[in-house]
């Protein structure tokens, strides 16, 4: 079999599932300023096990709404249309990425442990800089590494060279990539986000995360690279606290200019950051239980 371009596994995106309407009637609806809590359960009733996941995680450790609720206008009123938004967009793309694990091969449920990890830390992150909508960070967190779920499905046997690599040289799973000259997580994710439609922040945490040099991204935005800072920082951080694991052991140090960029001191700043990390991960229990779920 010949070795796999990143033109041939963009191709063979196509092969893999839509996300369902719903995310997009949503999306449009919340975006809207004239919409309602009802015209949101409206577009919710068409799918209802979305909704049950929904439900689940809102009433989760993560979110700690006193009493919890059993309807999607309650909780909207405690947590909002964006955050409501971002569960719809965690749970669909999960759904979508449903790939199954094989034995002695990829740790698909370690996997998503990091990817939920990651969306956690990046909307603590954000808060603690404060964001005006840390939700959004969920969402790029969550799908930062998603160009690996789909090389697995399109090439298992590719992933895994890279997977053996990078534990075999003590690289990261980026650097094992440039080793072996196979297309980048970063890329093929990018494309696909492009393929779902995902918005633009979401796509260019995806493409840079692994890029700290703001020269890599200078056609970009300070907001867009501030979110990739977040989403970037989250990663590594998820990675040094063993949050699950996304395909190689080594643990890189946070560089210094994005902590600059986020105005995080490196010494005192880190240190409570990253307790209030641990915290927030601990109350993701059950979320994360929810979200792999699916």
């Amino acid at each position: 079999m010949e070795p796999q371009t990143l033109e041939s596994i963009v191709q063979r995106l196509e092969d893999l599932p839509t996300l369902p309407s719903v995310v997009y009637e949503l999306s449009r609806v919340i975006n809207d300023p004239m919409s309602s809590t009802s015209d949101v359960e409206a577009i919710m009733a068409k799918d209802q096990s979305l909704s049950a996941t929904v439900l689940k995680l809102v009433n989760s450790a993560y979110y700690a709404i006193p009493g919890g609720v059993t309807s999607l206008s309650r909780a909207i009123a405690y947590l909002g249309f964006d955050t409501v938004n971002q569960l719809v967009l965690a749970a669909s793309i999960i759904r979508a990425l449903d790939a199954k694990s094989v034995k002695g091969h990829f740790d698909l449920p370690s996997f998503w442990k990091h990817a939920i990890g990651v969306a956690v830390v990046s909307e603590t992150i954000a808060k603690h800089i404060h964001h005006p909508v840390p939700s959004d960070l969920f969402t790029c967190g969550l799908v930062h590494d998603m160009g690996k779920v789909a090389i697995y499905t399109i090439d298992p046997e590719m992933l895994m060279n890279v997977v053996a690599a990078a534990a075999e040289e003590n690289l990261t799973f980026i650097e094992g990539e440039i080793k072996l000259g196979t297309p980048r997580h970063t890329f093929v994710g990018h494309a696909l986000a492009q393929k779902w439609n995902l918005p633009l922040t979401v796509q260019n945490a995806i493409k840079y995360h692994h890029s700290p040099d703001l020269a890599d991204r200078s056609s970009l935005t300070s907001d867009m690279n501030r979110d990739i800072d977040i989403v970037l920082l989250a990663n590594l951080l998820t990675h040094a606290l063993k949050f699950g694991n996304s395909g190689h052991n080594r643990i890189p140090g946070a560089p210094k200019e994005v902590l600059g960029r986020l105005a995080i001191d490196p010494e005192a700043g880190l240190k409570t950051l990253l307790q209030e990390l641990k915290r927030a991960l601990e109350r993701a229990g059950d979320f994360i239980k929810f979200l792999s779920e699916g």
